[in-house]
């Protein structure tokens, strides 16, 4: 089963995006810019999430459910699950890093102002 929604464009426009249920997985294809290039894009994330804010058609809204009533569609938010945890993590992590970053450099240049012991 296929269905191509309409999602806004920051430019007022839309962009297709294509749900495809196989038989044990949701296939997600946007035609936008990172879309085209395999790269996740906020047009499929937010689809994915039931945000009917992001419809070009807010007539498209019962196929938006549809999707999401789709046996397989269950999995697809389990993975957006893990998706979005590892995110979490990985920007805790950088937060962490750059944190470290600036003390290091302040204990360097604290050395370098007033000798280092």
């Amino acid at each position: 089963m296929r269905i191509t929604l309409l999602a806004r464009s920051s430019t007022g426009g839309s962009y297709d995006v294509e749900f495809e249920a196989t038989e044990n997985s949701v296939r997600v294809f946007c035609h936008c810019q990172a879309g085209v290039l395999q790269q996740m894009c906020k047009h499929k994330l937010a689809l994915i999430k039931g945000d009917t804010g992001m419809l070009y058609d807010p007539k498209q809204t019962a196929a938006l459910s549809e999707i999401r009533e789709w046996p397989q569609f269950g999995e697809l938010l389990a993975r957006m699950d893990d998706y979005e945890r590892d995110l979490n993590r990985i920007t805790t992590t950088k937060t962490e890093l750059v944190k470290q970053e600036k003390e290091t450099k302040a204990r360097f240049a604290y050395g370098l102002t007033h000798g280092f012991k």
